[in-house]
């Protein structure tokens, strides 16, 4: 063997050594790898509550794939312990008509026939939205108290109000026919002795977080934000019209005059006159001195000058008490309209115009109602208190033919000395 072979050899030798040598320190890096896995999964084992940042994508990684939550209340404190005054307390409602509302809710609500994990109830649904629209309460107070997830009850919030107006809109919240329209116009004669009412018009402002651009539109006269829900109100105190998508800056006139109710006021009022001394009394709704007069909208004078202007406006405001009892009844028992809604501002008409279904559904099953709930009321008009409209004059001629008609017929009753102010 020659010396030029033997180099080769010894070549092939240590190329083979080094390689050899390169393997091991790849397996040695790559059991290194592992062993830190190993320990990291050990720690955060160890320490559940230690969060820790993702390094490729800079973001938190989720800590358990689903947290255990105590879901006590719901399940064995409500279901098995609570009474009707329990109910009442915190749902403002019975728990047959809770019940009643969540049936024809199911199709709405039920979950996905293959769901994830194990799917929420049509009842725990429809008892999360109900509970957060009858309270004050945070994200956070409901879901603790339910043994869920704040993003659960925001998604279930929305999800039972838009099912509410979808399924009891054409029944709790329509214009009156005209038979209906002739029984209210009946009990309203009976409370206050003015024929031919159908209703009583007025309006409120409701807290709201407004949006960054355009905050000062949102600005009421009182200085805080809102929107000016406008409502129509029949004898019972249910509400049978309603809208609420006027920022509060808006006056009440612009409010009804961008209305429905104002634009195709002959769907919503039916025709129907009573000849008083002479002149043709139609059917119309009582407002206060913040809305124009019209044929089909009543107010009282704003500058009483008689004895019998003043005794005209207190029989008046004895038929318009109804709009101030509903307003404080909706807002008694939805107490999410008292504070502000910390949902997006363009949700809010639909939290109101539920609400005020919801209103109409107990009133219709005439659940009690509670006096000492109006205490809420109270203390969120010193808060909120809500602001006061001047009056513009807008009056129609034949609207005031019609008012001093029935100013005559009304001195055929005694006459009242007031001091009530004219609303």
């Amino acid at each position: 063997m020659n010396i030029e072979t033997k180099s080769k050899i010894v070549l092939v030798l240590q190329q083979f050594l080094s390689g050899i040598e390169f393997l091991n320190s790849e397996s040695e890096a790559y059991y290194r790898r592992r062993k830190r896995n190993a320990l990291i999964v050990l720690r955060l084992r160890q320490m559940p509550l230690q969060r820790y940042y993702c390094q490729t994508r800079g973001r938190l990684r989720p800590r358990f794939w689903v947290k255990k939550r105590c879901t006590m209340w719901w399940k064995v404190t409500m279901q098995e312990n609570f009474l009707d005054e329990d109910w009442l307390e915190n749902f403002r409602m019975t728990k047959s008509t809770f019940k009643m509302i969540c049936l024809p809710l199911e199709p709405y609500l039920k979950p996905s026939p293959n769901p994830v994990r194990k799917a929420m109830t049509v009842e725990k649904k429809a008892a999360i939205a109900l509970y957060k629209l009858a309270s004050c309460c945070e994200y956070r107070v409901v879901a603790n108290q339910f043994g869920t997830n704040k993003c659960m009850v925001h998604k279930c919030l929305y999800t039972v109000v838009l099912a509410i107006i979808e399924e009891f809109e054409k029944d709790f919240l329509r214009k009156p026919n005209a038979v209906a329209c002739q029984e209210i116009s009946s009990n309203f004669e009976k409370s206050c002795g003015i024929p031919n009412i159908i209703g009583a018009i007025d309006g409120s402002h409701i807290p709201i977080l407004p949006p960054k651009d355009g905050f000062y539109d949102y600005i009421n006269r009182k200085g805080w934000p809102s929107y000016n829900m406008m409502g129509v109100i029949d004898c019972n105190c249910r509400f049978r019209y309603v809208t609420c998508k006027h920022p509060g800056s808006n006056h009440d006139t612009e409010v009804l005059k961008d209305s429905n109710l104002y634009k195709y006021n002959s769907s919503y009022i039916p025709e129907h006159t009573n000849i008083i001394n002479e002149v043709e009394v139609p059917y119309f709704l009582l407002g206060d001195p913040a809305y124009p007069l019209l044929s089909w909208l009543q107010k009282g004078y704003k500058r009483v000058a008689t004895p019998e202007e003043k005794s005209y406006n207190s029989y008046r405001s004895l038929g318009r008490v109804v709009a101030e009892n509903a307003f404080g009844r909706l807002k008694a028992r939805l107490r999410c309209l008292l504070k502000r809604l910390d949902v997006n501002y363009k949700f809010v008409p639909m939290i109101v115009k539920a609400c005020t279904i919801l209103h109409n559904i107990v009133k219709t099953r005439k659940d009690v109602f509670l006096n000492q709930w109006l205490k809420d009321v109270k203390e969120a008009d010193v808060i909120f208190p809500q602001a006061v409209i001047n009056a513009r004059e807008l009056d129609d001629l034949d609207a005031v033919v019609i008012r001093d008609t029935l100013k005559t017929y009304m001195l055929q009753f005694p006459l009242r000395k007031s001091n009530l102010v004219c609303k």
